[in-house]
């Protein structure tokens, strides 16, 4: 049997200690952003890619190279209007999801927040769209108002935060009444039910639960070949083998963990409930 290598070490090293688990990934997502001048890397999600779907999403002929990272976005918003709302995406990485979601989306307003200082900068520059911003912070400290925003949105990203909890009472301390909270993640399929609990938990009420790991296996076959290119030419030989196992290409430790079982990616919708309405 293969070892499981930086993966298995990355989670036995943080595992008891949650606050290293932060540094370590804002670390590997200020490493990216330093070797990624060139913007290959706006995406930073497995991506989503339902066979089953009738109309494929429509894109701009310069966005069908990021299609299946796209529709992931689309994917974890697919049953709540933007339009006209006030947006706070947490986790907003190098910025393609947050660009997605305004100019096809049609937000009022939108806001980004990452852990990574490089990624924001990068943001700031390369999407300086009138109504966004962007700024660094903490999920579980979020520069943000109370009730101030419609939507808050998620993806792939809560894996890396020290404490679950924390960041489900400010994702609920922002939202404004009836606002919602839209996430997708990837998990250890042992680790599910202590996520669904903290969800359930959370004083957000549950609307949807979705397993997407077969969709995502689909988009992760479709992106490999070009994602391993990508990082053949971004990093150095001795980076490689861990950006492929980060970025979950085809017969990577993720993607394997994945294919086996012994990792589920998941999808919910929640929504903050109106205090004033409730008996």
């Amino acid at each position: 049997m293969k070892s499981k290598g930086i993966v298995t070490a990355l989670v036995a090293l943080t595992a008891s200690s949650p606050r290293l688990r932060q540094k370590v990934w804002q670390w590997i997502y200020n490493k990216i952003a330093r070797r990624d001048a060139s913007g290959k890397f706006i995406f930073m999600n497995y991506g989503y890619h339902d066979e089953q779907v009738d109309s494929p999403l429509s894109l701009q002929p310069q966005d069908e190279p990021f299609r299946y990272f796209a529709q992931l976005y689309n994917h974890v918003v697919q049953d709540i209007d933007l339009h006209d709302k006030d947006v706070l995406e947490v986790g907003c990485g190098r910025g393609g999801g947050g660009s997605f979601l305004v100019r096809y989306k049609n937000p009022r307003s939108y806001i980004g927040i990452d852990l990574s200082d490089r990624a924001i900068a990068w943001c700031a520059s390369h999407y300086p769209f009138p109504n966004a911003c962007w700024k660094q912070g903490l999920a579980d400290a979020l520069p943000i108002p109370d009730s101030s925003v419609d939507i808050v949105v998620n993806v792939e990203s809560s894996h890396c935060y020290p404490n679950m909890d924390a960041f489900l009472s400010e994702a609920a301390r922002t939202l404004r009444p009836n606002g919602y909270l839209a996430l997708c993640d990837i998990r250890l399929t042992s680790a599910i039910e202590k996520l669904d609990t903290a969800l359930t938990s959370s004083g957000l009420r549950l609307l949807k639960r979705r397993e997407i790991t077969s969709q995502v296996l689909h988009a992760l076959d479709h992106v490999s070949q070009v994602r391993d290119a990508q990082i053949t030419s971004v990093f150095p030989a001795l980076f490689r083998k861990a950006v492929r196992d980060f970025a979950a290409v085809k017969d990577s430790t993720i993607y394997n963990m994945l294919k086996s079982g012994e990792m589920k990616y998941i999808s919910y919708l929640l929504q903050k409930r109106d205090s004033l309405h409730e008996h």
